[in-house]
């Protein structure tokens, strides 16, 4: 249980994708995303990269491995983490129309698949078994919703901020991003 709860804190909070190894990190730049919003994509993008975490080890483990070709780990992962976002994408749009014409289709099949792809890519370089491939897709996909939707916080907050018209726009955010970089790597010492 321990060993779980530091991996749940150092996927979300020292190892996050978004600000420690800059996966998915376009999520951030909308400037428009709405906190409601940001937390329907952090919650698809962590069914995807666990959905994408789980296949991508299956077809690592069983097909492969097997065949000595894990030097096409790449390209193989980047089609089961694009299918794994079809796949949601199609139920998403069946089950919740007004959430997904609230996401950019676009804006989210390329930071989800670059996070989706980092994460099989970094449980295959770990050497972890399913379920932590599956626990480290999870978490990291959490990790991820509390990075977009903080940033979405601040940007509803700056919005309505007074700031000097040359921070206006990317400025201010690449600033709060790595203020929450910050923050965030203060878990160090507990991961």
């Amino acid at each position: 249980m321990t060993r779980t709860l530091l991996f749940l804190v150092s996927c979300v909070f020292t190892q996050n994708f978004v600000f420690a190894r800059l996966l998915g990190s376009s999520a951030l730049f909308d400037e428009d995303r709405r906190v409601e919003t940001a937390l329907g994509l952090g919650l698809v993008t962590a069914v995807i990269m666990t959905l994408a975490s789980v296949g991508c080890w299956a077809l690592d483990r069983y097909a492969l491995t097997p065949m000595k070709a894990e030097y096409l780990r790449v390209l193989a992962y980047v089609a089961v983490s694009l299918i794994a976002a079809v796949l949601v994408g199609l139920c998403l749009k069946a089950a919740f129309p007004k959430l997904n014409d609230a996401l950019n289709e676009a804006g989210m099949l390329i930071a989800v698949n670059c996070a989706a792809l980092g994460v099989a890519l970094l449980n295959a370089e770990a050497g972890y078994g399913i379920a932590d491939a599956a626990l480290h897709g999870l978490f990291g996909g959490l990790g991820f919703m509390l990075a977009i939707t903080l940033m979405a916080g601040v940007q509803e907050r700056i919005k309505y901020s007074h700031i000097p018209e040359p921070m206006k726009g990317l400025p201010i955010t690449l600033i709060s991003a790595s203020l929450m970089a910050l923050a965030f790597m203060g878990f160090m010492g507990i991961a």
